[in-house]
């Protein structure tokens, strides 16, 4: 077993997050809610830091960016759609953040990597 030089960040989404999703489609806010939920979570690896809060600042500067595009884009490929105030303080708002500091590879395999 290895330590990977990796935190987990998990992201699932917030109300407000829910509430988009449901106007977008036009769906009820429950039927929405129910779907979400039975999701999988989203888990990206994301540079170790000082940071020991997910919603750090410095944690996320590198990365909020990329995954609030990563989720309103497995949700709804329309951009039009989508937010276009985008900033760390909604990014915060939309999603609820869970880190997790420790990541052990039981795998002897290499990691593979799939270029998106």
């Amino acid at each position: 077993m290895k330590t990977i030089n990796r935190f987990a960040l998990i992201v699932r989404p917030a109300d407000p997050f829910i509430e988009w999703a449901a106007e977008v489609f036009n769906e009820p806010i429950t039927k929405v809610r129910k779907e979400l939920e039975a999701m999988e979570p989203s888990v990206y690896l994301v540079p170790e830091s000082d940071a020991a809060d997910p919603e750090d600042s410095q944690l996320l500067k590198p990365c909020w960016r990329t995954i609030f595009t990563q989720e309103l884009d497995g949700w709804c490929t329309n951009e039009a759609s989508w937010p276009q105030k985008r900033s760390l303080a909604l990014f915060k708002v939309w999603f609820r953040l869970e880190l997790c500091t420790i990541v052990s590879d039981l795998d002897e395999s290499k990691i593979e990597h799939e270029i998106l």
